[in-house]
């Protein structure tokens, strides 16, 4: 864009240049050799010879200094040789010699100004631009854009926050491109990405490859990276991965690929113990005609969100997102909106795991540089507020282009080619603030094993909302270990079930609501068959106090208990009712036998066959905890079903 910028200036200035000489109108120079050098300068430009450019327009402002047009076409070399203060000198001494017949350049120095922090200069001559009163509609409006913009940066840079943003060390970093894709739950491992030269170059006629890697930490520190074994052929060209929160899932962009969609689709890998399975394209409802990329899956699995520059969007490249839908497949995309997009480019976007705050990189908002990082936060709505810039120093003048936050939002790394690093893109890393954090969230990282042989188990994993009555993740451990990783939010009452036919299913209750600290969960979570004499608490059935009136929150536990009597006709059970020692033992005796009356009345009207429902109280007499503590007292108070 740059070069297309500088080679319209320099048409524009050659033909003001030529228009002047044919009309008889007095130009910058008179002076034939320097007038020559000029014009081959100005051809070597437009071939992309810059170097040469620059050597013939120093020879010609040595034969006449006072060549402004010169000087204009200096400055353009200049800036396309990423030198913006010796471009900047360059167009100034054109506004020295003639400031009426190039005012463009205050543009054009305000552009450099802007692009190398100063953001106060830039203002003076975005503001001088606008004074010269012959500008177009159009021209006047850009301008205004850019003051708009440069005031907001120099407001951001007179503020920055309170955090320290420190490179990582040359194990991660290198003269090539780094982009940071994951960091693991303990912050043990980091996935990201490396563009580098491809040896195969004169086979594929791909000059560069990325490939991905990872990193332990270990020492305090991070290791040398390791290659990660993509099942990819190596001819393929890959980038932009993306694991969900599981790390059972892999999302990556293919470019070029035979039997493509677009010029880049959306791909993934699904994991089965430690194997890979194939390749497989998201198809033509997520990938397009153009360009796809930079997928990212939501914690709960239900959302996914990825950048594209297909049509119907504000312009560039967009952010979309789909929506799973109840067959599996994913739905239409639906473009974010104007809270989000822009005429610019929107891209790398993340959805941390609470679902809600959505981080992403954009040219087309206001900010510091040429990509800066931006943060949204959904509302009640389900709609998301007006993206805010990340400010200073997370952005910098240079070029901030993705991010990950840690599960438990204390951490962030992003990708930046700011000043003071190894080269290209480098990874950072800083501790968030409350003005970055995301909502808190904790997770359930289990292994599903046979009670019996433990024997690692494929079963149905359910978070129920049961403030909502509804299920929140339904996922499968993995078939092969058992694995699973669900994320937990603090401030919400969970049911948490796991089930498998030939099993008892597992319940268990996380109240959530009036903890500020709640801390993750991993264990392993041993699945009992049905066989005469097992049995299971129902840890989700909760009563009305002093009552035996089934709560609605109950709801969701009770249907799992209805559908393994289903699926089971041959076995009968008895619903055992427990209560604490609190109270006599007679009120305590008849609350329980009342209450496990209720469960099997409940299953009675889901039609299962009174032959098969036993129910019993025991009041306080069978305790598993002490009654001294309320947690023992609350652990004590149960509804447990046995097979008969």
């Amino acid at each position: 864009m740059a070069r297309i910028a500088a080679i319209l200036t320099l048409l524009w200035l050659s033909v003001a240049f030529y228009s002047a000489s044919a009309q008889g109108t007095k130009s910058s120079t008179t002076h034939k050799k320097a007038i020559k050098l000029y014009q081959s300068a100005g051809k070597s430009f437009i071939l992309g010879e810059t170097d040469e450019a620059k050597k013939l327009l120093l020879e010609a402002i040595d034969k006449d200094p006072g060549f402004a047009e010169a000087w204009v076409l200096l400055g353009d070399v200049n800036t396309d040789l990423n030198l913006p203060d010796e471009a900047t000198t360059a167009y100034k001494k054109a506004l020295e010699i003639n400031p009426s017949s190039f005012y463009y350049t205050n543009y054009l120095i305000g552009n450099l100004e802007f692009s190398i922090g100063n953001y106060k200069n830039a203002l003076d001559y975005y503001k001088t631009y606008l004074k010269t009163g012959n500008l177009t509609t159009e021209e006047i409006q850009d301008t205004k854009r850019k003051l708009k913009n440069t005031e907001i940066a120099l407001k951001i840079k007179g503020n920055p926050l309170d955090i320290q943003v420190i490179r990582l060390g040359q194990q991660i970093n290198s003269p090539s491109d780094e982009y940071v894709n994951f960091v693991d739950e303990k912050s043990e491992f980091l996935y990201l990405t490396r563009k580098e030269k491809n040896q195969d170059y004169q086979k594929d006629g791909n000059p560069f490859r990325e490939n991905f890697y990872y990193s332990s930490f270990e020492n305090n520190q991070w290791d040398s990276l390791t290659l990660f074994p993509l099942p990819v052929s190596k001819n393929l060209n890959t980038g932009a991965m993306n694991f969900s929160i599981d790390r059972r899932q892999l999302f990556f962009t293919g470019c070029s690929w035979p039997n493509s969609f677009g010029s880049c689709d959306l791909f993934k890998l699904q994991k089965e113990g430690s194997i890979w399975t194939n390749v497989i394209n998201l198809g033509s409802t997520i990938n397009s005609k153009y360009w796809d990329s930079q997928a990212v899956l939501s914690s709960d699995g239900k959302t996914l969100y990825f950048a594209s520059k297909r049509s119907g969007g504000a312009g560039g490249s967009d952010i979309w997102k789909s929506e799973m839908q109840k067959d599996g497949r994913w739905g239409q995309p639906v473009n974010l909106g104007d809270s989000i997009n822009t005429p610019g480019n929107e891209m790398a976007p993340y959805i941390h795991a609470d679902t809600k705050t959505f981080y992403f990189s954009s040219d087309g908002h206001a900010g510091l540089g040429g990509y800066d990082l931006f943060i949204s936060r959904m509302q009640d709505d389900a709609t998301w507020e007006k993206a805010v810039n990340l400010g200073s120093p997370v952005n910098s003048k240079a070029n901030d282009i993705n991010i990950f936050i840690h599960i438990d939002g204390s951490h962030a790394w992003i990708s930046s080619d700011r000043e003071g690093g190894c080269g290209g893109f480098d990874i950072y890393e800083f501790e968030t603030t409350p003005y970055i954090k995301p909502q808190q969230v904790v997770y359930v990282k289990g292994t599903v094993t046979d009670k019996t042989n433990k024997k690692p188990l494929q079963a149905h994993v359910d978070l129920t909302n049961l403030d909502q009555n509804k299920s929140v993740i339904l996922m499968q451990s993995d078939p092969q270990d058992g694995s699973f990783f669900i994320p937990v939010y603090p401030g919400t009452e969970y049911a948490f079930n796991i089930s498998k036919n030939g099993y008892l299913f597992y319940s268990e209750n996380y109240d959530l609501k009036d903890t500020l600290l709640f801390t993750s969960i991993e264990k392993i979570f041993e699945l009992t068959p049905i066989e005469q004499g097992n049995s299971m608490v129902l840890k989700n059935l909760f009563f009305d106090f002093d009552s035996d009136s089934i709560k609605p929150s109950s709801y969701s536990e009770l249907y799992l208990l209805v559908e393994l009597l289903h699926e089971n006709p041959e076995i009968k059970i008895s619903i055992n009712g427990h209560t604490d020692s609190v109270g006599s033992d007679i009120y305590n005796k008849t609350l329980s036998e009342n209450r496990a009356l209720a469960v099997r009345n409940y299953l009675i009207k889901r039609d299962i066959d009174t032959s098969r429902l036993f129910s019993k109280g025991f009041g306080a007499s069978q305790p598993i905890e002490p009654n001294e503590t309320p947690e023992g007292r609350a652990i004590n108070r149960r509804t447990e079903i046995v097979i008969l």
